[in-house]
């Protein structure tokens, strides 16, 4: 009874390992290289009653280096949006050991599509990891970035966080996109040496190194995993605001029921302002100026149409229309930010509901202009003179 109890016990504490073990594969790798682990076999047997045994030897072998490594980006979904003329633009990744042995890495940046084109790239061993490219974290091509302990080890450095920063040029046109790759190799520690692999067969008396990494990118060098590399993608989106203001006469009204632009007509215009760029226009930032037409006055009555409105788009621009201001004065300065004085349009009124010394109308609506068709109307009535 108590050795089928002992069996029992056994294969508890064996499935108990097995299931820690398979639950934290991600955090542990395992028994560390170099390791000795020896084995003796007994057997034991009667003769004529007297008990006796036999002993195979101490049966001994070492733990191989399995090289393991993880390159992860760490931005939202793998992309970084950027801007024409934004600097020191940043993706974020983390190298980790997930190997069994201490291993130092080579870092480089692969781009396999440069449509921005993005440029002055860099990297940095962001070694306080505040994801600030500080002049003294950057990495000199061919150096060793840093020996990683064995991922898993508590109290030890089994990850280190790596910057790639570009800068967007100024010409850059919304919805481009650059593929960068961070790429790590593996090295033996605290060298530049690249960590070759064991050619086998297994000796075991000596700590053989054997690639177990997983598959990266299309940018490593090597075409065939595992192979000491690995790698992860991420991108640079331009997401830009592009405005365009289209002008256009929306109705004119003669008084005689038809609609000839005759002295006396009222002529109404519609500006459309859209975002046609993805990205928003920054706060507080757009204003809409018109200079009144020479030969016409701006109607600031409801007898000739009303004053200047503003008609949010079925696109939203997301803003929120201002007071209109006016101006009165002369050219080439009267939709300078100077004329603009608190002027009210009523002030005077003739008989055709118009205000003729009103030289120049401005909406300057507030908030941030959304982008991919995003827009608004601006409408005010004119009367021939």
């Amino acid at each position: 009874m108590q050795y089928l109890n002992t069996r029992k016990a056994i294969g508890l504490i064996l499935a108990l390992a097995f299931f820690i073990g398979g639950t934290h594969t991600a955090l542990a790798v395992g028994t560390a290289s170099n390791t000795t682990i020896s084995n003796t076999a007994t057997v034991d047997y009667d003769v004529a009653g007297d008990s006796r045994s036999a002993s195979s030897g101490a049966v001994n072998f070492v733990v191989d280096n399995k090289v393991d490594l993880t390159v992860t980006n760490l931005d939202a979904g793998n992309n970084v949006n950027v801007i024409p003329g934004s600097t020191d633009r940043i993706l974020t990744y983390t190298v980790t050991n997930t190997g069994n042995t201490t291993q130092g890495y080579l870092l480089t940046v692969a781009v396999p599509t440069a449509n921005i084109p993005m440029g002055n790239i860099r990297i940095y061993v962001d070694a306080n990891n505040d994801g600030v490219p500080d002049a003294g974290e950057i990495y000199a091509t061919g150096d060793n970035a840093g020996d990683l302990d064995p991922n898993g080890v508590i109290g030890t450095d089994d990850v280190m966080q790596v910057l790639v920063v570009a800068d967007t040029p100024a010409g850059a046109t919304d919805t481009t996109t650059d593929d960068f790759r961070l790429v790590a190799r593996t090295t033996i520690a605290g060298s530049t040496t690249p960590q070759p692999e064991s050619p086998g067969p297994n000796n075991p008396a000596v700590v053989e190194a054997i690639f177990a990494d997983g598959v990266g990118t299309d940018s490593e060098p090597d075409t065939v995993d595992p192979d000491g590399y690995h790698s992860a993608a991420a991108t640079y989106t331009v997401e830009s605001a592009a405005l365009t203001a289209v002008k256009t006469i929306a109705s004119t009204t003669d008084g005689f029921g038809s609609d000839f632009a005759i002295p006396g007509a009222y002529v109404e215009y519609q500006i459309r302002v859209t975002n046609s760029g993805v990205g928003a226009v920054d706060n507080n930032t757009v204003v809409v100026n018109d200079p009144i037409p020479t030969n016409t006055k701006l109607c600031v009555n409801a007898a000739c149409g009303g004053l200047p409105t503003f008609v949010d788009g079925a696109t939203t621009s997301a803003l929120t229309a201002a007071a209109f201001e006016y101006s009165i004065a002369g050219t080439p300065n009267e939709c300078a930010d100077a004329s603009f004085t608190g002027y009210v349009p009523t002030t005077v009124v003739d008989g055709d509901g118009a205000n003729p010394n009103i030289t120049c109308v401005r909406q300057a609506p507030t908030g941030s202009m959304a982008g991919s068709g995003g827009f608004f109307d601006i409408q005010f009535f004119v009367v021939i003179e």
